[in-house]
């Protein structure tokens, strides 16, 4: 699937919920943001990554701080509801990787804005009423260790891990934590159904938390391979001149799209604008690309080695499904895996 005909089904699911809405504020108001002084963003992003993002917001010295809280996808989406049950608003603004959250939220939870140039990005990258926009996306790989595993052993596909070898040797990161893992595992279902994990269940992968973990895992030689991580993570470590190579399976790779949102009670709501804004600008999209990530930006510039979406056999699934399967996969992974 080209990333053009997942932008066709995203418009569509965002007709068919009817999210279209008259008036949605395009404009943030710096004023208002500077006697409120910060914004509280709640984000799944590689911790390395975020900081450098909170970073180059307050070097611009704005009047308004960017305050980081970051952790896995669903461990903040639970604190959010858990804050919210209790009448706790600490967030201005929430980024995850996984879609379902924000479907979930869209009626109670999230305030509309258009951030500044929306009409100039990527399709795949917005929805019309701004009820909430992708700040990032990435796919969902394979990867190895280069110095434990010899070229003509590395996987290929994602029944190459199935195989006896890999016994003991692969990492595997959590969905109840990931929304990268929860997303990336509905697209192997898609391909292979739950036989599929049942079969790397009996394989005892080493599990960890995060979909960012797993690398680090098989970078030092505790496992061999990954069983599925999103390809910034990779092609990070790649960079830091780790023995790691990334595989794109020839069935198909997932595409993660990470929603970023303004939440409707946030107790700095100029601010979480303005910093939407800023998220959203060429500058602060660039420094995401550089890192391996791909955005909707149409003047970013991506470095070599960075796989292009085009021509990639792209596995979409859309928001809804990623809402209904959620629970399911996160359930069914602890029931076969015993975590």
């Amino acid at each position: 699937m080209t990333l053009g005909r997942a932008a066709q089904g995203l418009l569509a699911a965002v007709a068919a919920w009817g999210l279209l809405a008259p008036a949605v504020p395009e404009a943030a108001d710096m004023q208002a943001a500077k006697k409120e002084g910060e914004v509280m963003w709640y984000s799944s992003l590689s911790l390395s990554v975020a900081q450098k993002v909170c970073k180059q917001f307050n070097d611009k010295k704005l009047g308004v701080t960017c305050v980081l809280h970051r952790d896995g996808s669903g461990k903040l989406y639970q604190r959010y509801l858990q804050e919210a049950k209790g009448g706790v608003f600490k967030a201005d603004v929430l980024h995850t990787s996984n879609i379902g959250h924000f479907v979930n939220l869209k009626k109670d939870h999230l305030r509309p804005y258009k951030f500044q140039g929306s009409e100039k990005f990527n399709p795949s990258f917005f929805t019309p009423d701004g009820a909430w926009n992708i700040l990032r996306a990435s796919v969902y790989v394979l990867a190895y260790n280069t110095k434990l595993v010899k070229p003509e052993d590395a996987p290929q596909t994602w029944t190459d891990l199935l195989k006896p070898r890999w016994n003991g040797l692969l990492a595997h990161a959590h969905p109840a934590y990931s929304g990268v893992i929860t997303v990336g595992m509905l697209s192997i279902l898609k391909l292979h159904g739950w036989g599929y994990y049942d079969k790397m269940a009996a394989l005892k992968p080493k599990i960890v938390q995060s979909a960012v973990a797993v690398i680090p895992l098989v970078a030092r030689g505790e496992a061999h391979a990954v069983a599925g991580t999103a390809a910034y993570n990779t092609f990070g470590d790649i960079k830091k001149g780790e023995p790691i190579k990334m595989v794109l399976p020839k069935e198909g790779v997932a595409l993660i799209s990470s929603p970023h949102a303004v939440l409707k009670k946030a107790p700095h709501p100029n601010a979480a604008q303005v910093f939407t804004d800023f998220l959203f600008s060429q500058e602060a999209q660039q420094l995401l690309v550089d890192q391996g990530l791909h955005v909707g930006h149409p003047s970013v510039k991506y470095p070599a080695g960075l796989p292009s979406l085009d021509g990639l056999k792209l596995i979409d699934s859309t928001p809804d499904e990623v809402k209904a399967k959620s629970k399911e996969i996160q359930e069914m992974f602890r029931k076969k895996f015993g975590v």
